[in-house]
């Protein structure tokens, strides 16, 4: 699936990988299966990252400290048993963001450095076919590296709401209305959502740098989308 995401885009490529995830976390699920999940290793900095990723980090580290102080305030018994079992859900979403935002900064420096304004102008004034098609081939490498950034940004703007709607729905939970297993399947996922829009992105770098692209540093501004 190396470059599967450029070429037939990245929700496709999302549905696809959301099966396969699917089918481990079941194999998982097995008895005698043991689970593991994926932590991120080192401090979680949403300054480390530009715009708009920033944005999602800090939304989702929010939320986040919500549902812990939710279990924080629960008494102990099931409830917070269960509750606590779906906060490592949401720890994990979080990691899985931090990833992704870190994946989409690295976007941004891809195109910063393929510099479509440059190869516009380099396309305009060349002069033979041969000229032509390497730089329309490049420029429509640009557009859709900066597609699959725009619609990464838009899916996991839409998840980290999403999740911030649930921690809302957890101070429900808490109150003494016990929804936790359609709580926790919901916050799943998201988490599933997470990891599968993780994994295309990072399919999306390993294009761009196997055909020579540049990446950009952390933290620099967002390119003009």
């Amino acid at each position: 699936m190396e470059v599967i995401a450029l070429l037939i885009g990245l929700a496709v490529a999302i549905g696809a990988i959301v099966i396969g995830i699917k089918v481990r976390r079941a194999a998982r699920a097995a008895p005698g299966s043991a689970t593991r999940p994926r932590t991120t290793n080192g401090r979680i900095d949403p300054f480390a990252v530009g715009e708009p990723w920033r944005q999602h980090v800090a939304a989702v580290l929010s939320a986040q400290r919500r549902f812990s102080s939710i279990v924080a305030g629960l008494a102990d018994g099931p409830l917070r048993v269960r509750m606590a079992e779906i906060g490592r859900q949401v720890d994990h979403s979080v990691d899985e963001c931090w990833q992704i935002a870190q994946r989409g900064d690295q976007l941004d420096g891809t195109i910063r450095q393929l510099d479509g304004a440059r190869l516009q102008s380099d396309y305009d004034r060349s002069t033979t076919d041969a000229q032509r098609t390497s730089l329309r081939s490049q420029l429509d490498s640009v557009d859709r590296i900066r597609a699959a950034r725009n619609e990464t940004d838009q899916r996991l703007r839409d998840l980290h709401v999403r999740l911030g709607e649930l921690v809302t729905q957890a101070a429900e939970v808490s109150t003494g209305v016990d929804h936790t297993a359609e709580l926790g399947s919901a916050v799943e996922d998201v988490v599933v959502q997470l990891e599968a829009l993780n994994q295309a992105v990072d399919e999306i770098n390993n294009t761009g740098r196997s055909k020579s692209f540049g990446v950009g540093g952390p933290g620099e501004a967002a390119p003009t989308t």
